[in-house]
């Protein structure tokens, strides 16, 4: 991998003493993408959901593609992901389940199918085709990848979310009201058909690689980054009844558990998760066109994770922005990345002098 400044193991060592609070100064991602990067049409590679894909070809590309950029500050493994083509993926356990997976240029999604929860069994069967295809990816990443470079195991997705897919949103926010117990009975199916699957996948990519790697970086054990995306049209009344449960399970079985907080409409939901000493780590994503994790909005949250003891993940798009952030927050567990895509150093310089001069 191009620009590494310290061995891989290395690496892992730094990213293990920010999820133990231990940095003495925050993680800095500031990345450069190579002059005259190849952007490469992964569809090629997948182009239907009834065509079998060509993994090997996709996986060289994804990685020759992860090849041309490299980090300014902390040197961190790069990731390669677990998409289908250049589409990413619909939260895999509603396909694992038996969704119907439709593809679009830069999406994917399930057709709702669930017509009656209780003639909808959750099962995890190693012989779907989406798990195959799963299994197919993982491997030939986990066979094909460079030292330095990581794969990411599939995003499976929580219940309430994977539940909206498979059942429509409006009918689900019906049968929270109309049947909550049933839902009840089947986010508790769910999350143990999630822990299967978690295994299933962690066993392939353990074949190689030490600790585990989701969508937001690696950890030394188990990790996958929990989130609902379903739960900013709930209340927190029904997130404690219906989303905190599936956490504090998934707890038991995680060792490294990082929240997704996507957008201001899930602010209602920080007390209860901050109440969870399950969750490691936050990861404060702001929300397209809403104010920056540097914002009054955002920086009395940010603080408070803090306070809780909890990594946090936030990100910054401007030189003030990173400037207000290092002024603001404490260093230990904290970790930036800038929004900005560099084409050389010379671009970044300001960022890399404001961060120099307060850790040198």
């Amino acid at each position: 991998m191009p620009q590494q400044s310290m061995p891989f193991s290395e690496q892992l060592v730094k990213i293990t003493e920010w999820w133990d609070r231990k940095n003495k100064r925050p993680l800095l991602l500031l990345g450069v993408c190579a002059p005259h990067a190849p952007v490469l049409d992964m569809n090629l590679f997948w182009p239907a959901p009834d065509a079998e894909p060509d993994i090997e070809g996709m996986v060289r590309a994804q990685i020759q593609m992860a090849q041309c950029g490299y980090n300014l500050v902390d040197s961190l493994p790069s990731c390669i992901g677990h998409s289908w083509g250049s589409r990413g993926t619909p939260m895999t356990m509603s396909a694992y389940l038996g969704g119907n997976v439709k593809f679009g240029a830069t999406t994917v999604w399930v057709e709702p199918m669930v017509k009656d929860w209780d003639k909808f069994p959750m099962n995890f069967d190693a012989g779907n085709p989406w798990v195959r295809r799963s299994r197919r990816l993982l491997e030939a990443q986990v066979r094909l990848c460079p030292d330095g470079c990581l794969p990411v195991t599939p995003d499976y997705g929580d219940a309430l979310t994977v539940f909206s897919l498979l059942r429509g949103t409006e009918r689900l926010l019906l049968d929270l009201v109309e049947q909550p117990d049933l839902i009840e009975r089947k986010v508790r199916e769910y999350v143990a058909v999630w822990i299967e699957a978690h295994r299933y996948f962690w066993d392939i990519y353990h074949t190689r690689f030490p600790g585990d790697c989701s969508c937001l970086g690696w950890a030394p054990g188990k990790t996958y980054i929990c989130q609902s995306d379903f739960s900013t049209m709930i209340s927190p009344a029904m997130f404690r009844r219906f989303v905190v449960p599936e956490i504090e399970r998934l707890g038991g079985y995680l060792e490294y558990m990082p929240w997704h907080l996507d957008g201001p409409e899930e602010i209602k939901h920080l007390d209860a998760l901050l109440a969870l000493p399950q969750i490691r780590a936050i990861q404060i994503q702001s929300g397209a066109n809403r104010p920056p994790c540097a914002s009054p909005l955002w920086l009395p949250q940010a603080k408070k994770i803090q306070v809780h003891g909890r990594c946090l993940m936030v990100y910054a798009n401007t030189l003030v922005e990173l400037e207000t952030l290092l002024d603001v927050l404490a260093p230990e567990g904290l970790q930036i990345g800038v929004g900005c895509s560099f084409a050389d150093p010379g671009q970044a310089e300001p960022f890399l002098r404001a961060f120099r001069r307060r850790y040198g």
